[in-house]
């Protein structure tokens, strides 16, 4: 089985969270291609110290964030992936989460897997959940199926990280994703700054007020979590699933 890395990375990463996610491609993936999207000289210097496939792409994210990942989605497919690990350069999967456990849920019929979102909030020991930050289902995992199609949700924000197969079928994995974007107040705020630039769906203004706004911490257990989620039954083995 080949799984490859898929990972789109911005400006000043090797700053934040970058590394960490690199790491995750090394004890998951056979392989990965990141798409540097204005990224600068230590950012880029960070992925190559990794050995992975780099290239830049410099198209306005806000814009074109669909055509960007559709076009590293077709570049992945040199590389005859099995399946595809998909992760944004602030987040970690569940350390239970091997390759061992990726091959597992590869071979269980399913063809994507959504992952429980928690979003880290002031430390790593706290996560916030409310209208604008909170936890939520999200595709990290897929099978690489081009014949079901390689592009991506045409909306500037909020595109995903999968092809729309990967959202209508997939399934729930019994782990979650650490994402670490909005821990800090100031990564919070230039967030609700792009959001508020480049969203033109008119989302609630109450989601942009949470990342401008202190919300309620709430103590992360990963151990308690990763417990209700083996119990949960959005994450046991269905019986039916939607045809292709």
């Amino acid at each position: 089985m080949r799984i490859i890395g898929f990972m789109v990375v911005g400006k000043g990463e090797a700053d934040r969270y970058l590394e960490g996610s690199l790491k995750e491609f090394k004890r998951l993936c056979d392989d990965a291609i990141i798409c540097g999207n204005n990224t600068d000289a230590k950012t880029e210097k960070l992925i190559k110290k990794y050995g992975y496939w780099f290239y830049r792409d410099d198209r306005e994210w806000g814009y074109n964030q669909p055509l960007i990942k559709t076009d590293l989605l077709r570049r992945i497919g040199n590389l005859s992936p099995d399946w595809i690990v998909a992760l944004d350069a602030d987040e970690r999967f569940a350390p239970e989460f091997t390759r061992r456990e990726a091959e597992a849920l590869a071979n269980s019929g399913e063809i994507a897997f959504h992952f429980l979102i928690v979003n880290l909030y002031n430390d790593e020991q706290h996560f916030a959940h409310d209208t604008g930050i909170q936890r939520f289902w999200n595709v990290r995992f897929y099978k690489f199926l081009p014949q079901y199609g390689l592009e991506f949700q045409k909306t500037n924000l909020h595109c995903g990280l999968g092809p729309p197969i990967a959202y209508s079928h997939g399934w729930h994995a019994p782990y979650y994703v650490l994402h670490y974007g909005l821990m800090k107040p100031k990564d919070r705020q230039a967030k609700a700054e792009r959001y508020k630039k480049y969203d033109k769906r008119d989302m609630k203004p109450a989601y942009y007020a949470d990342l401008e706004r202190d919300l309620k911490m709430h103590p992360f257990n990963p151990e308690k979590l990763l417990k209700q989620l083996a119990e949960s039954p959005d994450c046991q083995t269905r019986n039916e699933r939607p045809q292709l």
